[in-house]
This record gives structure tokens, sequence and C-alpha cells, in this order.
């Protein structure tokens, strides 16, 4: 699988967000259906955070027996999964929750960085990931200043 297809499939992966996030704006003012949104917004958001977690402690195994230390980048690819699971348990609060997913995915970003800098990951993966990771970020942030609105 090229390195096409892996954009193709990080795109495709960020319609579940721009759909929850659209809905949120063009449905009717009701606030349960803006808790619905917001909550469906944060349960996918904190699956695809603990996917990202998931990629990189693959792609740590993957190069092993390059690296020094492997325990240290295990523990950074756990965290933005861990950061998530926090978003669910506190989901009374939807500011926190929001500002906890953008939180894993500034954590899972700077791991990446990390990561790469390790070579332990490709620069197109860095190049990749990045771009889909702050649209998620920007997302939150504006759904976020909603709830002050």
């Amino acid at each position: 699988m090229g390195q096409r297809s892996f954009l193709i499939l990080g795109i495709l992966g960020l319609i579940p967000f721009i759909l929850i996030f659209a809905a949120y704006f063009i449905s009717p003012p009701e606030n349960n259906v803006y808790e619905l949104l917001l909550y469906t917004f944060i349960a996918y958001s904190a699956i695809i955070a603990s996917f990202l977690g998931g990629i990189q402690w693959g792609m740590i195994i993957s190069k092993a027996d390059q690296l020094f230390n492997i325990g240290f980048p295990l523990t950074l690819s756990v965290v933005p999964a861990l950061i998530a699971w926090g978003a669910l348990l506190v989901l009374h609060s939807l500011v926190l929750s929001l500002c906890l997913i953008i939180a894993s995915y500034i954590f899972a970003t700077l791991t990446d960085f990390y990561l790469y800098n390790k070579k332990a990951t490709p620069y197109w993966f860095l190049n990749m990931r990045v771009p889909l990771s702050f649209l998620v970020i920007i997302l939150t942030f504006i759904l976020i200043t909603q709830q002050f609105n």
C-alpha cells in the first residue's frame, strides 16, 4: 500500500469529524441535539486518538532493533489514548472534554515529531499526519468557542 493510499484513507478518516461538525451548525438550536453531536464528536475523536497511538506503537515495534530504548517512545504512544479516555470520563463538562481532545492530538503530533527525529517514522508519514491532526484541532477549537456563545 503506497503513500497515496495512506493519504486517501487518512482523509476519509476526517469525514466523520466534518459531518458531525457540519451537523452541529445546521441542526436546530436545541441543547439536547448539540450535546449529542458533541458527545459523538468526542467519542470519535477518542477512538481516532487511540488509533494514532496504535500506529505509533506499531512503528516503534517495527524499528525496535534500531532504537536504543523503546520504553520511552512506547510510553509516549499510549498517552494520547489515555488523555482521550479522560475526555470520555469528564463528559459532564463538554468544554473540558473538548480541551482534552485537543491535548491528545497535540501530544500525538509531538510524538510523531519525536519518532521522526528518532528515525522511527518516514517524513511522508509526518507530512500526512500533521495537517490531518491540525484540522481536527481547529474543528475542536471552534466547537469549544461555540460553547461560550
